[in-house]
């Protein structure tokens, strides 16, 4: 994660932009009275809206963990599985 203070994220703004975008790595902007702020990419926070969404349906961390310590021999071809549609 990158540290810089505001005088530094004011006159690199562009090259900050692009760099948060393009490595997906945040950013920490810290002001003259050490308040800090976090720049994300909006993949990132997409990311991370999507994860407490999913966490806010009941059972569905304890679906993921589980699916997750399943063997892929023991997985389905997603042409087998009844969707519903």
């Amino acid at each position: 994660m990158q540290y810089m203070t505001i005088e530094t994220a004011q006159k690199e703004l562009d090259n900050l932009i692009d760099n948060v975008s393009q490595f997906n790595e945040p950013a920490v902007i810290v002001s003259h009275n050490n308040k800090t702020v976090i720049v994300l990419s909006m993949e990132e926070w997409n990311s991370i809206q999507e994860t407490f969404y999913l966490q806010s349906i009941p059972g569905m961390t304890e679906s993921i963990k589980n699916a997750a310590s399943e063997p892929l021999e023991h997985g389905r071809d997603a042409k087998e599985v009844d969707w519903g549609v």
